[in-house]
């Protein structure tokens, strides 16, 4: 369950052991602090829960900045909750809670609001105004509040430490299998088909236009992907994203899936899908005809079919 407010969180769980942090993408070093939180929670008869922020401090400090996230909140929470939480609360985070010292941070959240009887961070975690606070700092306002202060050293995949930078920097350059090592899991991207030019159904190729949630998204390209439906079954289709140079240069990015083998009556529109990486076919790339686009489209297909069946 997300929760907005950390009061109303609190007064729905029973002093819950809450792990803090972004957590954006949910990768395999999230997982491991989320898998302990449930299993202490579960050993001491409390609830488990993840205090995360909202809108990212970042992007409070630094609006201009481009982009980066790999989640949204809502698809962020749905991740966490999948790993056994009972709950994650979405604090916002403005003006208010940026001015918070540490101890008033604890004070004003952790323990007047959820009332929590453990706090488990990174070993490299910070908080409060000017990240004035670490570890220690928890542990010695834990031991004033009389709450218990876990940490969970950094993941580490091949000798490199699992972030959520590094993730941003895979999925940016298209290497899905370093991305899928680092979440544990293929990337998936989520969205409703929506209406489009239909130029694809002129081509051969109708394809479902997905709107989609995630805030970041692959580097332009053809992928090999899967693409589910709660309503209208699973498919393998082939999912183009960038601008589609060779049709509407300076275009806006889209994400389109040419579902293969789907029956002729198959209407998306309106469906909200998840769109499950495989592998990364080719580059986006420009063409000189309409007629070699359609050509390579073919190609592409056959390409994903392969993939695919292998």
């Amino acid at each position: 369950m997300l929760f907005r407010s950390p009061k109303l969180a609190g007064e729905a769980l029973n002093r819950p052991i809450v792990a803090i942090g972004n957590f954006d993408g949910v990768h395999r070093g999230h997982a491991s602090v989320i898998e302990r939180a449930v299993a202490e929670a579960q050993r001491h008869g409390v609830d488990a829960a993840v205090l995360t922020f909202d809108p990212h401090p970042v992007l409070y400090f630094r609006p201009e900045t481009p982009e980066f996230r790999l989640t949204s909140l809502e698809q962020k929470a749905a991740l966490l909750t999948d790993l056994g939480l009972q709950a994650v609360v979405a604090c916002t985070f403005d003006a208010t809670l940026a001015g918070l010292a540490p101890d008033e941070f604890v004070q004003s959240i952790l323990v007047d609001a959820l009332h929590v009887s453990a706090v488990l961070v990174g070993s490299d975690f910070r908080f409060g105004k000017g990240r004035a606070g670490d570890v220690d700092t928890l542990r010695e306002l834990g031991r004033e509040h009389g709450f218990q202060v876990l940490t969970v050293p950094l993941e580490s995949s091949d000798a490199e430490v699992i972030s959520s930078t590094r993730v941003r920097q895979a999925l940016i350059a298209g290497e899905l299998d370093v991305v899928a090592r680092l979440l544990g899991r293929p990337y998936t991207l989520t969205g409703t088909v929506e209406g489009g030019d239909a130029l694809g159904r002129t081509f051969g190729f109708p394809t479902a236009n997905i709107a989609p949630e995630n805030p970041l998204l692959p580097a332009d390209g053809i992928y090999a992907t899967r693409l589910r439906t709660p309503a209208l079954g699973d498919y393998v289709a082939a999912t183009y994203i960038g601008t589609r140079p060779a049709i509407s240069a300076g275009a806006s990015r889209v994400v389109e899936a040419y579902c293969l083998d789907a029956p002729e009556e198959l209407d998306l529109y309106g469906e909200h899908v998840e769109l499950e990486f495989v592998a990364r076919v080719r580059e986006d790339r420009d063409f000189p005809s309409h007629d070699a686009l359609i050509a390579q489209m073919h190609v592409d297909v056959a390409q994903v079919r392969a993939i695919s069946e292998g």
